[in-house]
């Protein structure tokens, strides 16, 4: 499930890049939950399964996640502040 997973961030990934929305869009939240979730997934599976590499990824994924969800609020806070 989780090379599942991180094919699907790939391919958001590659549409992201391919179609990017450089303005806000609400749709851009369903670029941000998937991330957070893989992230989580990730450091939930770890802990459980002592798999070091695997609590390594989930840290990386949970960085990019913040990052994205960061981008993501502000670009709502300035739509928002524009009206």
């Amino acid at each position: 499930m989780l090379a599942l997973n991180l094919a699907w961030c790939a391919a958001l990934l590659i549409a992201e890049t391919r179609w990017p929305r450089f303005r806000y869009d609400i749709r851009r939240w369903s670029t941000v939950f998937p991330l957070g979730m893989t992230a989580v997934a990730s450091l939930s599976t770890a802990a459980a399964t002592k798999i070091d590499w695997l609590h390594t990824l989930g840290q990386v994924l949970l960085w990019i996640a913040l990052a994205t969800w960061v981008l993501a609020f502000a670009g709502f806070v300035r739509k928002i502040s524009a009206r």
